[in-house]
């Protein structure tokens, strides 16, 4: 029996480390000292009720423990995963051609955005096994704030049809953007389409804009051929806004920027662009009215 008894302990510590033997040995003091404050004297009930809070303080920094070491070993993975797929990426020669980035931004008054981005490819390589894209704030948020970043990558739902979620990864970048990736059940093969939305939730990312009231800007850069971008800003009712185009000049490039200010509902700013070489960076500047 006592052979046996080792054995399991053995096999536990191996499983959960020393931090979870220490955590099992607490909750049974814990137990105890409740039922020791149940039951005995006043003395013996003031000494369990010492024992009891000890071992909830002493669970509760283990716990703290454990989920630092856990978050610690996932972003280990997740930039570990992020460094294969750019080796991948760079032996093989993954690439494709954006036929069309349509992207929207809806913006709240205390600064926070929801975006929706679909964006349609031609793979040009032999085979395909992710896509990556790259996006930030522009402006350097707090860890505790990236953390409240949510990204789900979906499939295109046309007619009821589609709209399930895809596996994707997300690493925070040393330049403060996140690089999302979405991987394939099965690679796509040259010439094939690939169609997929992503969905952001961003507390906090227009906070320079909406909150401290200082121009922002609303800018990509595409390492790729891009056929069509279309960007779209929706700002809280009542929001007067003067733009800029980035990267753009009248003449030079097939653009066309305008603000739809409606007398109900959210002001918007649509910026469409067509043709845009690779590594060019084209987007808008925007920058709240004073109130009148």
């Amino acid at each position: 029996m006592l052979k046996s008894f080792l054995g399991w302990l053995r096999d536990y510590v191996v499983y959960t480390g020393i931090v979870g033997l220490v955590e099992g040995v607490l909750g049974i003091l814990a137990f105890g000292g409740l039922l020791s404050a149940l039951l005995g004297n006043t003395a013996i009930k003031a000494g369990a009720i010492v024992a009891v809070l000890l071992g909830v303080i002493g669970l509760y920094i283990l716990l703290i423990a454990n989920r630092v070491e856990w978050r610690s070993r996932t972003e280990l993975d997740r930039r570990l995963l992020q460094y294969y797929c750019s080796v991948l990426k760079e032996r093989h020669g993954h690439s494709w051609r954006i036929i069309s980035w349509v992207e929207s931004a809806a913006v709240r008054a205390n600064g926070d955005a929801s975006e929706v981005i679909t964006v349609k490819a031609i793979v040009e390589c032999d085979l395909l096994d992710f896509f990556a894209i790259r996006t930030g704030a522009g402006w350097h948020q707090s860890e505790k704030a990236r953390r409240k970043v949510k990204v789900d990558v979906k499939s295109l739902e046309v007619d009821g049809i589609g709209g399930t979620r895809r596996d994707a990864t997300s690493t925070w970048l040393n330049d403060d953007r996140l690089e999302i990736i979405a991987h394939f059940g099965s690679p796509a093969r040259r010439g094939d389409e690939i169609v997929m939305v992503i969905e952001k939730e961003w507390p906090g990312k227009c906070a320079p804009l909406m909150r401290d009231r200082q121009p922002d800007e609303f800018a990509l850069r595409f390492a790729c051929v891009t056929d069509y971008l279309e960007y779209v800003v929706q700002l809280p009712e009542g929001s007067d806004v003067a733009c800029d185009a980035i990267g753009l000049v009248k003449g030079q490039h097939d653009y066309s920027l305008a603000v739809r200010r409606n007398g109900v509902g959210p002001t918007e700013v649509c910026l469409v662009v067509r043709n845009i070489p690779p590594r060019v960076r084209v987007g808008m500047r925007l920058d709240l009215k004073k109130p009148r």
